[in-house]
């Protein structure tokens, strides 16, 4: 054995401990943690003989696994090529990997996932960003329920609690998903809510909003293309289901805007002035929360009272319908006149420390606090709507029908179709009695009521005594 003397002993010690040590340790978690890292593949068993004589690696994106030949039974050489194509699938997708690394894969339609579909859809649409995640929404929530997968309590592999649900999800095979079952599951739904027909009504609602969101995933403007793409098997998920007859969505006024309106001037005037800013906005302009939350002061001319609703580069509208000039009235124009003189420089016309983020899929508030304070305002006044802010919006919708008719309020909410004014938003405000009749009644010598009834039948009593 070969001598070693304390020189020797105390370098090769001091080479094992301490900050060599470390800098090795955190040197080797960097890589660990790091798949576009070669090293990251030499690690365990994350190589392996997958059906060849070459190494290869099982990739997986969405809860969609997929396993790349590496071509080579150098592990070196496979871990390098591992992390190249992770690389690539980062910065172009699973599919372009499939088809550059493994184009003789043949996509059949049990590789077609929740997930994959979402991932293909979203690629071709031309759709909103927020409108294809509430499509996703739909279909996922749809086949969570179906497929009873509920959300659990306990992280897994590093996924937050909403994370590892939506990977179960986007995992399920589209084609294991029958129109049987989601006919099952709107009736059971619909059974749910019992014979309270307020609950029956809120359950057709919700499944028919449901059911549209998620078929647009697999619309006919889509299908030719996503079928370019996948091997999608017949029937679809949603063939031939059909949704609830709708109830009545015509919007009935339960409050006074008028009182409203002015009782909000005494207070929020004075102590919440961005409260009151939403409270115009809503109930005055008719404007949707989103285009309050990043509407710019550059949208106003009050040289010619009008307010412009358009795309800006902080927000994109909901349709090319929603832009348009609203007609603002003096008093209008004056208020919000001396709210951009006490904020020269401000660019959004509600004040919040937030910045606007367009970045997220989701949908977000810049302006959630101020939204959140006038929301519980309106519920003292009264408003016991879901969205007591959009209720606003409802009822400038009805008085504008009232007094100018359907076409103007269509206009002045600047809907898509008139057919939506007519459906939800038009609402009598004006009192409307039948004339022919006028006088008659009044001219009667005697007025029949509860006392006269009484009497009549004490004496029918003592005549048959």
């Amino acid at each position: 054995m070969r001598n070693i003397n304390s020189d020797q002993s105390r370098s090769l010690m001091e080479s094992k401990n301490g900050p060599e040590m470390a800098r090795q340790d955190q040197e080797r978690a960097i890589f660990v943690r790091s798949k576009a890292d070669s090293r990251y593949w030499l690690e365990g068993q994350r190589l392996s003989f997958h059906d060849s004589a070459n190494y290869s690696a099982r990739m997986q994106v969405s809860g969609r696994r997929e396993w790349f030949p590496l071509g080579t039974p150098n592990k070196k050489k496979a871990a390098a090529k591992a992390a190249e194509i992770y690389s690539f699938i980062q910065a172009n997708g699973l599919n372009e990997a499939l088809a550059h690394y493994k184009p003789e894969c043949e996509i059949d339609s049990k590789s077609v996932t929740v997930g994959r579909l979402i991932e293909e859809a979203a690629s071709i649409s031309n759709a909103r960003r927020h409108t294809l995640d509430e499509y996703a929404k739909a279909l996922r929530r749809i086949v969570s329920e179906i497929r009873k997968i509920k959300h659990g309590s306990v992280e897994e592999d590093g996924f937050t609690d909403l994370e590892a649900w939506r990977r179960k999800v986007d995992s399920v095979v589209l084609a294991s998903v029958r129109p049987i079952d989601v006919v099952a599951w709107k009736n059971a739904r619909l059974k749910a809510a019992g014979s309270d027909p307020l609950a029956r009504r809120r359950a057709i609602v919700t499944v028919n909003s449901l059911i549209r969101n998620a078929k647009a995933l697999l619309g006919k403007k889509l299908l030719p293309f996503l079928e370019q793409r996948l091997e999608l098997s017949r029937p679809l998920p949603f063939d031939e289901v059909t949704m609830e007859k709708s109830p009545s969505l015509r919007y009935v006024s339960r409050v006074d805007p008028y009182a409203i309106l002015a009782k909000a001037k005494r207070e929020l005037g004075k102590q919440d002035t961005e409260a009151f800013k939403v409270m115009l906005l809503s109930l005055v302009c008719g404007l949707r929360r989103s285009e309050i939350d990043h509407l710019l002061w550059r949208s106003f001319d009050f040289t010619k009272g009008v307010l412009r609703i358009e795309s800006t580069e902080y927000h994109e509208l909901k349709s090319e319908d929603s832009a348009g000039e609203i007609d603002l009235d003096a008093d209008t124009i004056a208020l919000f006149r001396g709210y951009r003189a006490q904020n020269p420089e401000s660019i959004f016309v509600i004040e919040s420390p937030n910045q606007p983020r367009s970045e997220l899929k989701a949908r977000t508030y810049r302006c959630n606090s101020t939204f959140t304070r006038l929301i519980v305002w309106l519920r003292e006044q009264g408003v016991e709507a879901a969205k007591p802010i959009h209720t606003m919006r409802k009822e400038i919708g009805s008085i504008i029908a009232s007094e100018h008719g359907i076409f103007e309020a269509s206009r002045y909410l600047r809907h898509s179709d008139i057919r939506i004014t007519s459906a939800f938003y038009a609402d009598k405000k004006k009192t409307v009695t039948p004339k022919a009749f006028e006088g008659l009644l009044g001219a009667s010598d005697k007025v029949i009521d509860a006392r006269d009834l009484k009497q009549d039948r004490d004496e029918q009593q003592r005549t048959a005594k």
